[in-house]
C-alpha cells in the first residue's frame, strides 16, 4: 500500500480508523413563516465509540435524517453539542465545516447524489480533488474504491447507464473517497432490490469489522439493524430506547421496536441472514451438503412464509 504525500489518503485501502461521536441535549427546531415552529429534535443524546456499527431506527418524521445532518455538519443545531472526534462540530464556522465534511464525514444519501454527466471514475475523483490529491494518484484511488465495492467493469459508465444498486455502491465509493474516519448513510437501502440491498449492507459492515470505521446508519431495513453493534429506537425527536441485535434474533422486546409488519421483517432479516451464513460455512466445507440441503429447505420456506404475510399487510 501506498501513502500519498499530499491529502494524507491511501492509494489503496484505510489508514484512518474511527472516532468518538457525542451529542449532548440536541435540539432542532425549523421554523416556518413567523409562527410555526417544527420541534425534529427535542434533546437527543447519544454516545457512539470509535468503531462501532450503530442502526437508529424510528419511524418517518422522528428526527433520524435531522440527527445525520448535524452530526455530518449539513445542518446546524438550535440547541446542544456535537462533538465528533474531540471537534466541536456545533461551534465551527462554514469554512471549518467544509474542511470536516471533507476530510471527516462519509456521507451516503437515500438519494444518490451523483453528477449525472460524469463517469463513475469522475465522481469517485471529484471529492478528492479540494484536497489537492493531483490526477494520478485520484484516479488510481478512485479506480481501487469502484473495484473494492465491485464495479471495477462499469468505471467509465454514467449514473444513467447504472443500476440502482449500481449507483448506490458508486456513491459508497465516493463517500469513502477521502478515508473519512465517519460513515453517516441515510436509508442507503431504500430503493433497492434484496441482492443490491444485502451488497450494500455488506459493505457497510465490513467498514466498521474490518476496518475500524464509525459507522452511523439511519434505516427502516431490520436487514442492517441485525448486523449493527447497537440499534437506538428514536421517535418523536428523542432517543426512546436502545437495543442489541440479539433481541431481534431471540424475538426480546419487538413489540417496543415496531410495528407488527415491522416484526415480520426482523424476522424475514434474521432468516435471510442465516441463509447467508450457512451459505458461508458450506463455501468452507464446515457442514456437509447432507446438513445444508436440510437447513437450506427449512429456511426458504420460513422465508416464503414471512414474504406471505407481509404481502396480507400490504408490504
Amino acid at each position: 500500500m501506498t501513502y500519498l504525500r499530499r491529502g494524507e489518503l491511501f492509494i489503496e485501502g484505510f489508514s484512518s480508523k474511527g472516532i468518538d461521536v457525542e451529542a449532548r441535549d440536541l435540539v432542532k427546531i425549523y421554523k416556518i413563516g413567523r409562527t410555526i415552529e417544527v420541534h425534529a429534535l427535542r434533546g437527543v443524546n447519544i454516545n457512539i465509540k470509535a468503531g462501532e456499527a450503530v442502526c437508529i431506527m424510528g419511524p418517518s418524521g422522528s428526527g433520524k435524517t435531522t440527527l445525520l445532518n448535524i452530526i455530518g455538519g449539513v445542518d446546524k443545531p438550535t440547541g446542544g453539542q456535537v462533538v465528533v472526534g474531540g471537534v466541536r462540530v456545533h461551534e465551527l464556522d462554514e469554512d471549518k465545516l467544509e474542511r470536516y465534511r471533507l476530510k471527516t464525514v462519509g456521507y451516503i444519501f437515500q438519494a444518490f447524489n451523483l453528477v449525472p454527466m460524469l463517469t463513475a471514475l469522475e465522481n469517485v475523483e471529484l471529492p478528492m480533488i479540494p484536497l489537492g490529491i493531483h490526477g494520478h494518484s485520484r484516479r488510481r484511488r478512485a479506480e481501487w474504491l469502484l473495484k473494492a465495492v465491485g464495479l471495477g467493469d462499469k468505471l467509465y459508465h454514467k449514473p444513467f447507464e447504472l443500476s440502482g444498486g449500481e449507483q448506490q455502491r458508486v456513491a459508497i465509493a465516493v463517500a469513502l473517497a477521502n478515508d473519512p474516519p465517519l460513515i453517516l448513510a441515510d436509508e442507503p437501502t431504500a430503493e433497492l432490490d434484496i441482492e443490491n440491498a444485502m451488497r450494500v449492507i455488506d459493505l457497510l459492515i465490513k467498514l466498521s469489522k474490518e476496518s475500524g470505521k464509525t459507522v452511523i446508519v439511519s434505516t427502516h431495513d431490520p436487514r442492517i439493524a441485525i448486523r449493527a453493534d447497537r440499534i437506538l429506537r428514536m421517535e418523536d425527536g428523542v432517543i426512546k430506547s436502545e437495543h442489541k441485535p440479539v433481541e431481534l434474533e431471540e424475538g426480546a422486546s419487538l413489540t417496543k421496536l415496531s410495528s407488527l409488519a415491522d416484526e415480520v421483517k426482523a424476522r424475514l432479516a434474521v432468516a435471510e441472514k442465516q441463509l447467508h451464513e450457512l451459505a458461508v460455512k458450506l463455501s468452507r466445507g464446515e457442514i456437509s451438503g447432507e446438513h445444508f440441503d436440510k437447513e437450506y429447505l427449512r429456511l426458504k420456506i420460513l422465508i416464503e412464509g414471512y414474504k406471505e404475510i407481509l404481502a396480507s399487510l400490504g408490504h
